[in-house]
């Protein structure tokens, strides 16, 4: 994680150093602030992803491994989750209904004109 921040942080800089010996100071009025709010973002990041390690230790500790996976391990479809039944095909009909040809252009005018 420190290493990607460390990347993110990097390519940020050197687009800004790009940027102003391109364009000169103005950049630096939108790149500034832009680069302080990717180091903020990151940081935060940072922060908050221990926190989300332990729970899900502590969660797969407590439940064991999801129905999921275990599923899938054994090569089997699951029983059900978020999107369960979304993409099963709806029981159909034995049979198709009849479809007839559509008439030609000049078999519905004279079907029209036909009193």
């Amino acid at each position: 994680m420190t290493r990607f921040a460390g990347a993110v942080i990097g390519m940020a800089a050197v687009a800004l150093v790009v940027a102003y010996l391109a364009f000169g100071w103005p950049v630096l009025l939108l790149g500034g602030p832009l680069l302080v709010g990717i180091a903020i973002t990151l940081l935060a990041l940072a922060l908050t992803e221990r926190p989300r390690e332990v729970l899900r230790e502590r969660r797969a500790a407590h439940l064991g491994e999801s129905p999921w996976k275990q599923a899938a391990e054994r090569g089997e479809p699951s029983a059900g989750g978020l999107m369960s039944g979304f993409f099963e095909v709806s029981p159909q009909a034995a049979g198709l209904p009849e479809q007839r040809p559509a008439l030609a252009h000049d078999a519905r005018r004279a079907a029209a004109r036909r009193p």
